[in-house]
């Protein structure tokens, strides 16, 4: 595993971790949920978007 594979499976789990504490990041900012859905449109394209090339190596190998 190459370090681009570990790059992007921290992003993913950051995208995970940030989709799971949406809601409560929106509690305490008082976003009125348009900063939760911000959140998870942000996480959804991080995760997609790191997914690519980890897909690609593996069906590479």
């Amino acid at each position: 595993m190459t370090i681009l594979y570990w790059i992007c499976w921290c992003f993913i789990l950051a995208g995970i971790l940030c989709a799971l504490c949406s809601e409560k990041l929106d509690q305490v900012f008082h976003g009125e949920q348009k900063l939760k859905k911000v959140l998870l449109v942000f996480s959804a394209g991080v995760v997609l978007i790191c997914a690519i090339p980890m897909a690609m190596g593996f069906l590479s190998s």
